[in-house]
Parts: C-alpha cells; structure tokens; sequence
C-alpha cells in the first residue's frame, strides 16, 4: 500500500468492506463498565447482527443502548489493511430471519445494530512496533 492510499474510507466502501470478513468487536457498557468483546457478525440490509457466542451480558446492556463495532483485515505481506467502525444503537431483535441456535450457554443471542455513523481508515502498522516484536525496551 502506497502512503498516499492511507485514509479515509467511503461510506459505502465501509460496506463493502464489512461484507469481507465476519468477525469483529462489539463496545458496550455493561455495569457501568466498558466492555468489548470480540463477536461474529453478518450484514442484513442496511443493519449490522452479532451473535454474542458464549458471552452472558444483561439484556439491559444491548437492548435500546448505544453500542459501538469495529472491524478490521491487516495483510501479512505489506502489514495495510483498513478498520471500520459503527455506532449505533443496539436492540434484541423480535424476529428474526435466520437460525440461532450457535452454542451455549447463550445459544445464539444475537443483536441488532441500527447504524446512526459508520467510518473507515485505510491503515498502515507502525515500523517501530513491528521492528521491535511488539515490546518496548
């Protein structure tokens, strides 16, 4: 990746780039605490779902709140890549138009993410990080 293709992402390329890889990580209050964990997810229209997995959170910390997602791809040869990320506000759907059931002990709850804004950065990792294995002596 050229210096030059470092920066913003459009909107609908944000989009896009979601529809790349499934896995991403989902910001939330949970006790007053912040919290984010990482969380399979898929696009339905214009909205985003993640399955919590094996993660127990309080309804009250994903129903009718503002959350926050991100989701990111580094390439392994020129260490760039792109993070996107997604406020919006969270619910537990009604119905919903896919199966579940994927594990316990939640057995799939998943949540919906109305977006309000989504941004994205094409990103390239820090030489001095990588140079050094990621310690600082």
């Amino acid at each position: 990746m050229r210096r030059d293709d470092i920066g913003d992402i459009p909107r609908h390329e944000c989009w896009d780039l979601l529809r790349t890889v499934s896995v991403g990580r989902l910001a939330l209050s949970v006790s007053a605490l912040p919290a984010i964990l990482p969380v399979q997810y898929y696009l339905e229209g214009d909205e985003l779902a993640a399955c919590l997995g094996h993660y127990t959170v309080p309804l009250v910390a994903v129903d009718d709140v503002v959350v926050a997602f991100a989701a990111d791809h580094i390439g392994p040869g020129d260490r760039a890549g792109w993070s996107v990320q997604v406020q919006g506000l969270a619910s537990i759907p009604k119905h919903l138009s896919v199966p579940v059931d994927c594990g316990q002990p939640t057995a799939g709850q998943i949540i919906r993410i109305a977006p309000v804004n989504i941004t994205g950065h094409r990103i390239q990792l820090c030489p001095f990080v990588s140079s050094h294995g990621g310690t600082i002596h």
